[in-house]
């Protein structure tokens, strides 16, 4: 089995989240898997934990489904994800940080062991929705490890938009195609 893959992709605040999680459960057939990559180590990611549990909740209310919840900060391939499944990985941005920072990520392979990641995903959903961060439009110049990371990102939402079928940029809500048109 091959999944389809769908990128969406936006500035913070503009609505990609709940629109991915709408796009998955009006798609999906399978079991609707959210895959959360957000390492719980402050207050504020705690704040946009349960900011997202309760959005989640609330979709899956309103189509009927519940959402299971993968908690997977780093090594994606390996998540509890199994044939069929309609995955939703929030986010991109999160992950690519951690599999570089963090104690159990893979460093200098943390693009690599991504991609690997949504190909094993990929072999065994039959969807994969990835919500990833647009930070590349704001003309501001990167150095250090700041620039590693955005430079990582811009790789590897360049791969996933190649490998997609559809990519959506929300903007204050509203979805523009850039690729497909969402069916």
């Amino acid at each position: 089995m091959r999944g389809r893959l769908i990128l969406v992709t936006g500035g913070s605040g503009s609505g990609k989240s709940a629109f991915a999680e709408r796009t998955l459960l009006s798609l999906g057939e399978g079991r609707p898997v959210y895959l959360a990559t957000m390492d719980q180590r402050d207050g504020e990611s705690l704040r946009r934990i349960a900011r997202h549990r309760e959005m989640r909740q609330r979709h899956g209310a309103m189509a009927g489904k519940s959402f299971v919840t993968v908690e997977q900060p780093v090594d994606i391939g390996g998540a509890a994800v199994e044939t069929g499944d309609c995955v939703l990985l929030e986010d991109l941005g999160n992950l690519l940080s951690n599999e570089i920072w963090s104690p159990a990520g893979a460093g200098e392979k943390a693009e690599e062991t991504i991609l690997a990641g949504i190909d094993a995903i990929l072999e065994r959903a039959a969807l994969l929705v990835v919500v990833t961060n647009e930070i590349f439009s704001d003309g501001a110049e990167w150095t250090g490890d700041m620039d590693r990371y955005v430079r990582g990102l811009g790789r590897l939402n360049q791969a996933l938009a190649a490998r997609a079928e559809t990519v959506v940029e929300v903007v204050c809500g509203i979805p523009v195609y850039h690729k497909g048109d969402g069916r």
